[in-house]
């Protein structure tokens, strides 16, 4: 949007702060130019990806109301299972070949373009697209998208997607109580946790992150279709880690006996070096916005919950073995 499109603004800490500094602007553009909305759309995760923020909802669908303006709000990293976001939103997005399928084995295979004017049209690869039916913008968007759309998607995806995505309740469910036991772990032998000879620093996970404007948005009590009620959603399986140095980072990233590489929301666990992935060519822009240069990201999978704590102590004594070999 920067680089080719029309501009924007990037809020790139996804504190309360930076609502403050989209309010200010959302009010000077409206007095400048009257004619027009101040914004054609806003975009945000919820939570964010790699430092799992969750902004204020409710504050930004009241900016949306109040200046005319779309949300579309990408849930792949909290997942429905976890999250209600619909009644924030105008659209919800939610990548299909993440959680929603799991075993990494089909891409959801759908290129969706929804234009909300001239000046800016949202193109979806590999996501599912949901209207707010009580939005304000509901008949234009379903209009457009009436018009454009184009089912191009392959059969034996479609088969294959459907298949995974059957016990996406229970996967997610496992998912969860792992990644919060090994969070629960590491952060315990933190900086932030309270250990200050540790080699790690902080644990970014929506637990301890915004953790407030998460709740608002857990689904509580779920029922499981059997007449029990089910577990409140849970806090997801992503989450960062940050260190004390480049040589902690290092020896953890490699100690860990996983698969390496950039997706996330699969069965397995998988990790990566997100930051020299995502902003090698940007590592300072990064850095501003708490991104660390040496920040690892773990996507939690399905595999044993002793297992995963005893490969992640394995991991811990490698990279805290760094600190006394300087």
């Amino acid at each position: 949007m920067q680089k080719w499109g029309p501009g924007c603004h990037f809020f790139g800490y996804g504190l309360d702060t930076d609502i403050d500094e989209l309010e200010n602007i959302l009010e000077q553009e409206q007095s400048k130019y009257p004619s027009r909305p101040p914004a054609l759309a806003l975009f945000t995760e919820f939570p964010s990806n790699p430092l799992l923020r969750s902004a204020d909802l409710p504050r930004l669908r009241a900016l949306a109301d109040k200046y005319n303006f779309p949300i579309i709000i990408d849930e792949t990293i909290g997942n429905f299972v976890n999250v209600s976001v619909l009644p924030y939103a105008d659209i919800i997005v939610s990548s299909m070949s993440k959680i929603f399928s799991g075993s990494a084995n089909v891409t959801g295979g759908r290129l969706v373009f929804v234009e909300f004017s001239s000046d800016i049209t949202i193109n979806l690869l590999y996501h599912s697209l949901i209207f707010n039916p009580a939005g304000r913008h509901y008949k234009q968007l379903k209009t457009c998208l009436t018009s454009l759309y184009e089912d191009v998607y392959f059969d034996e995806d479609i088969i294959c997607m459907e298949l995974n995505s059957r016990d996406l309740e229970k996967r997610t469910s496992v998912i969860d109580v792992n990644a919060e036991a090994v969070c629960n772990f590491l952060r315990s032998h933190s900086i932030a946790g309270g250990m200050s000879s540790s080699v790690i620093k902080d644990i970014f996970y929506p637990k301890w992150i915004t953790r407030d404007k998460y709740d608002h948005c857990r689904v509580k009590q779920r029922k499981r279709g059997t007449g029990e009620e089910g577990r409140d959603g849970g806090f997801g399986g992503l989450f960062s880690i940050t260190f004390t140095t480049a040589a902690a980072s290092t020896a953890f990233f490699d100690t860990l006996s996983c698969y390496k590489g950039p997706s996330l929301g699969t069965n397995f666990t998988l990790a990566c070096p997100y930051t020299l992935l995502a902003h090698y060519s940007e590592l300072e822009w990064a850095a501003k916005y708490g991104v660390e240069e040496t920040l690892v990201r773990i996507s939690v999978g399905m595999e044993d919950k002793e297992a995963l704590l005893r490969c992640m102590e394995v991991t811990l004594k490698a990279a805290q073995a760094t600190s006394t070999s300087l």
